[in-house]
């Protein structure tokens, strides 16, 4: 299978909560557990999200400084227990300097 991603994915695991910025206004809360200047991988605690659902993401970083907020969309999303889903999301505008904040933050 060819990959078809862009840029490079890092693992990584930085909290997240994202709240659904369509009329479901759904919200939840989770971890991020990769992620690449294009979008990432997160492990959430939600209602189920359908794909192109648009989010908003905040990173909370443990350095005690302002989160990094990302406006995303669900491209897949995949069910691991009732209301635990794993996702995969596309950032809609690139922060590359939020983006490097979180890899300097891997372990």
């Amino acid at each position: 299978m060819q990959e078809r991603r862009m840029f490079e994915r890092f693992n990584i695991e930085i909290p997240v909560t994202i709240r659904s910025l369509d009329d479901k206004k759904i919200e939840g809360s989770g971890k991020i557990i990769n992620i690449s200047a294009g979008g990432g991988g997160m492990v959430v605690t939600t209602e189920y999200l359908l794909p192109q659902t648009p989010l908003e993401i905040q990173l909370l970083f443990p350095d005690g400084k302002d989160p990094l907020i990302a406006n995303a969309k669900v491209i897949w999303l995949k069910a691991m227990e009732p209301t635990l889903f794993l996702a995969g999301v596309q950032f809609e505008k690139v922060d590359f300097m939020g983006i490097a904040r979180a890899l300097r933050l891997r372990h």
